[in-house]
């Protein structure tokens, strides 16, 4: 009963967006499966479905440690790291607490607690690699599954959310199964002879490492599953099982590697402890991670990548994120999409752009305006991270205010640059703890209408307010500017007879502003069929607005 109300718990959280679901039982099974013989033949059958069915989702919840689950010394101990909640076991510090937990199971020899951290452990890394962590993956099954956004052919996205889960192919007899195996056979890891303290710095990496490897592959995996569902494509297919294979067998090797490791520090008497030292030795190198990182590992920034030439006049620029750990970034989790599907659509129609990586402008400044007249950003947060820092990127952002460059901001719910859009700040209005200009139910079924020529309109058809996920267009802000305001309109949100306007420009045009859910493809009233599943556009909605924006900042 405890475990369901807690299940039930994690579910009804409408901000949680978990990870593999099923595919935790996988993941789970195909560990149990691999275990050395010195820790299976501890288990019995109860235990190991235990672990599969239950043990295996336990960080998937904000309840709080119980004695009757893990034991007293073991809260104790977690209690003593930082941990709250089971939820907690996700953090950085979490996995290390976690894994301490399984040393010190197996050193004292509880069969049914040495099979709850494994599968415990197993998930939190899991969850490191989870295809729906990537940015393109996670829109699909959160926002597009919801809105049943229709294939190019047949069915909507709603029927291929399901294969974006391990549980959707990791035991599918008819080849899933077969690959995802295989791709433990191949990716498998082994205990290296490592010390503690090397141990604790993979755990604090696995974040960073597991974004890294899904990085290439997310995209991937959306496009076998959408091309099966849409055309029975049995190339989709088998690339769906290899790639979402990939990443379940990534975390199934780590985590049979680390079960080694802690076998042998419960023998050998080692002492697993998160140390000031080990926690800025991960930081050093996550920051290093992150500098090395390039734009064209990520499977949807690759193909529209375009940098600026030496030769480019009157480009429009824009600003792209590589993808970190979970839902981290300095713009926002969904403003990658955006920004591809921006990118995407400008290159569609033969409109001169460039792209720019985030953390170029913050290392070397922004292009000269003569070169880029025009920098996009889509920006859903604004935040530091790690060594990128808000403060950089806004002082170089002045700097190219003040060479005459124009800036559209895309903004989101999050921070933005106060200093560079303060002509917009004294306007900007909001209701306390709101995500939207106007309540959720009302803002489903208003109408936003664009001052560009011909006055065009939409009806917003989908709510942002999806059941779950980091996708959601939210965006709380009004503009209510004085008499003798700077700001021209551009958007206004039509509700129930009352019209607020939620994006403007300065009178030189030099600035602008705008909600994301202006340019989130499929929200407006429109087609809703994609193109291609896996290659974000904006769709004619959202590129009305864009283009006009341009080309009204442009003149």
């Amino acid at each position: 009963m405890i475990r369901h109300l807690a299940l039930l718990s994690i579910l009804l959280l409408p901000r949680l967006a978990v990870a593999w679901g099923a595919g935790h039982d996988d993941v789970a099974r195909e560990v149990m499966s691999r275990l050395p013989e010195v820790l299976r033949g501890k288990f019995t059958p109860e235990i190991i479905e235990e672990a599969i069915k239950h043990d295996s989702h336990y960080p998937d919840s904000f309840q709080p440690f119980l004695p009757e689950e893990v034991g007293e010394n073991a809260i104790a101990a977690l209690k003593q790291a930082g941990l709250k909640s089971r939820y907690d076991l996700h953090l950085d510090h979490g996995r290390v607490a976690g894994f301490a937990q399984l040393v010190e199971a197996i050193r004292e020899g509880d069969a049914a607690h040495i099979a709850h951290w494994i599968a415990s452990h197993s998930h939190v890394i899991a969850d490191m690699v989870a295809c729906n962590h990537d940015p393109m993956v996670h829109t699909a099954t959160y926002g597009w599954g919801p809105w049943k956004v229709r294939l190019p052919h047949e069915g909507d996205f709603s029927k291929v959310a399901p294969l974006l889960d391990l549980g959707g192919s990791g035991h599918d007899t008819a080849g899933g199964a077969e690959a995802f195996a295989a791709a433990v056979d191949r990716l498998l890891l082994h205990d290296d002879g490592r010390d503690a303290a090397r141990q604790i710095q993979e755990l604090l990496l696995y974040g960073q490492e597991g974004a890294r490897f899904c990085s290439p592959r997310g995209v991937k995996v959306l496009q076998g599953a959408a091309a099966w569902i849409d055309t029975q494509d049995m190339k989709g297919r088998e690339l769906l099982w290899q790639t979402i294979g990939e990443l379940g067998a990534w975390a199934v090797a780590r985590t049979l590697r680390d079960v080694e490791v802690a076998l042998r520090f419960a023998k050998d008497g080692t002492q697993v402890k998160l140390t000031p030292e080990a926690t800025a030795a991960a930081k050093s190198t996550i920051e290093s991670l992150m500098r090395e990182r390039r734009l064209d590992e990520d499977a949807l920034f690759a193909p529209v990548l375009r940098e600026l030439q030496p030769g480019d006049e009157n480009i429009t620029g824009i600003v792209l994120e590589p993808t970190w750990d979970m839902n981290d970034a300095m713009l926002g989790f969904s403003s990658r999409v955006q920004s591809a599907a921006t990118v995407r659509t400008l290159q569609k129609l033969g409109r001169p752009h460039a792209t720019f990586d985030v953390r170029r402008l913050l290392a070397a400044g922004f292009p000269e305006p003569k070169q880029v007249p025009l920098m996009i950003i889509v920006a859903t947060q604004f935040t530091s991270y790690h060594w990128m820092k808000t403060d950089v990127l806004e002082t170089a952002l002045a700097d190219y205010l003040k060479r005459g460059g124009r800036v559209l901001w895309i903004m989101g719910h999050g921070g933005m640059p106060k200093k560079v859009l303060e002509p917009f700040i004294t306007a900007m209005q909001r209701t306390e703890k709101a995500y939207l200009p106007v309540p959720g139910k009302r803002f489903t079924g208003s109408r936003l209408i664009a001052h560009l020529p011909g006055d065009p309109a939409w009806q917003i058809v989908n709510t942002p307010e999806t059941p779950a996920g980091w996708q959601r267009p939210y965006c709380p802000w009004r503009l209510e500017p004085t008499a003798d305001s700077a700001l021209e309109p551009l958007l206004t949100l039509e509700s129930e007879g009352v019209k607020h306007l939620v994006g403007a420009c300065t009178t030189d045009h030099r600035l602008a502003l705008l909600p994301v859910y202006a340019v989130t493809p499929y929200l407006l009233s429109g087609e809703s069929r994609v193109t291609s599943p896996a290659e974000p556009e904006l769709d004619d909605a959202s590129t009305t607005v864009l283009l006009g924006v341009i080309e009204k900042m442009l003149k």
